[in-house]
């Protein structure tokens, strides 16, 4: 599947190589200066956090590793460095991400980094302050009572706190990013391997290159923990169905295979009446101003069509041609067919509205070929015409071509039928149970 927005420019792969490089260089750069910023303050920082940490009152730090001070020291200041330098580092992401990402992309990234900012400060607090000092608060009073003589290793205590805090902020950045794209609707049943491949990637790849070497089995077993503690979070959204289609918009064809069919309820720019006030489908239904004239409501259809899986789209007003072809190509590599009712042009046949509220755009829809079956269309208006409160007096059966109705008028009991080149003498035949008046364009 590959999509190129409206939003996206064609360049070549050097190009994106060349901009992505230009600015992951401001983001480098900005880290060294914030890093050497940190390192002027860098001391009494590790001394206070020391100062919280210890399980004693005085006497039990030691500094056995003056190379490992060093490291600590210069570790400690390049964290804070990347951690300043985030807000950076998200704006030129997204900078540079925007043009190709859809509206629920776009609201994912952006609500992703601003949890990711809080959850990484609130991990970091919480882990410091609370969980790191009462956990050497209990080992050491379990030394105390084997009358061990407490001596500890400051460098080391450190590196474990910054291990400990690095491995959780990646597993709050890692389920943040699976439980926003639930919430924005990107994360479902269909799309979970597509995230899962994405999202354990990188905390696998990340914590296997990021974690001390302190033995394989324990590496190992950091890994498959943050993996399970990501699925349990996202558990909500990986096992639910897409959640703007319903069962009946499910269509099954000739094939047998399962077609996820979307309604476009184009106004044309005011053009075309709206369905939405007498819709009596059972099919879903998006509202549109204007598709051919709107970039971003283009966008948001194409969002729609990628989440849900949607195979078949019909816009009410226009039989889609005028739309672009870009937009058409990316359609076709979501494998969704676009059609259209054209129901801005049957509205066009009436001076007066017709009196049964609906009953257009059901016929419209009743008389699509594709994904239903030709030879059932008699009885899929039959079956339209039973649920129609009040019947027309007549039904116009056309067969030809639009550019050869010009002129047709439509009285307001009249319903107007667009066979589409199918058996017209089988259409009558069901219904003549009706006590409806039958005319035939040809």
């Amino acid at each position: 599947m590959s999509l190129l927005l409206e939003t996206d420019k064609d360049n070549t792969v050097n190009s994106h190589v060349d901009e992505f490089t230009n600015r992951m260089t401001l983001v480098i750069v900005s880290a060294l200066i914030f890093t050497a910023i940190w390192m002027n303050w860098i001391d009494s920082i590790l001394t206070q956090l020391l100062h919280i940490m210890q399980p004693c009152s005085s006497g039990c730090l030691n500094l056995y590793d003056p190379a490992r001070w060093s490291a600590v020291r210069w570790l400690s200041a390049t964290i804070l460095g990347i951690l300043s330098s985030i807000p950076i580092l998200i704006h030129q992401s997204y900078s540079f991400a925007k043009s190709g990402l859809l509206p629920s992309e776009k609201k994912w990234f952006l609500y992703w980094a601003i949890g990711g900012i809080i959850g990484i400060l609130s991990v970091m607090s919480i882990t410091i302050l609370l969980i790191v000092p009462y956990a050497f608060s209990i080992g050491h009073s379990s030394n105390i009572s084997m009358g061990f003589t407490a001596k500890y290793d400051a460098p080391l205590m450190l590196q474990f706190a910054i291990s400990l805090v690095w491995a959780q902020m990646l597993i709050v950045i890692a389920g943040l990013a699976m439980v926003i794209a639930g919430i924005t609707g990107n994360l479902n049943q269909k799309t979970a391997d597509w995230w899962r491949l994405r999202v354990h990637g990188m905390l696998v790849m990340l914590l296997a290159l990021s974690l001390p070497d302190v033995g394989g089995m324990i590496v190992f077993s950091i890994i498959l923990a943050s993996i399970f503690a990501v699925e349990i979070i996202s558990l909500r959204w990986t096992n639910i169905e897409p959640n703007t289609i319903n069962s009946k918009s499910h269509i099954y064809d000739f094939e047998g295979a399962k077609r996820n069919i979307l309604i476009a309820d184009c106004r044309c720019d005011g053009g075309c009446e709206s369905i939405l006030t007498d819709n009596k489908s059972n099919l879903d239904i998006m509202s549109f101003e204007g598709l051919c004239n709107d970039r971003n409501e283009r966008l948001s259809l194409l969002d729609e069509i990628r989440v849900n899986r949607v195979t078949d789209v019909l816009i009410t007003g226009c039989d889609a041609k005028p739309l672009p072809h870009l937009f058409k190509s990316n359609c076709h590599s979501l494998s969704c067919d676009v059609r259209g009712l054209e129901l801005m042009q049957v509205q066009s046949y009436r001076t007066t509205p017709q009196n049964q509220l609906g009953l257009d755009i059901a016929l419209a829809i009743a008389g699509q070929n594709n994904p239903w079956l030709a030879e059932d269309l008699p009885f899929r208006l039959v079956e339209v015409l039973k649920n129609t409160a009040t019947l027309p007096k007549a039904i116009v059966l056309d067969s030809r071509s639009a550019d050869r109705r010009w002129g047709l008028q439509l009285d307001p009991d009249t319903a107007f039928v667009n066979v589409n080149g199918c058996d017209i003498k089988a259409i009558i035949n069901e219904l003549s149970a009706f006590n409806i008046k039958i005319n035939t364009l040809n």
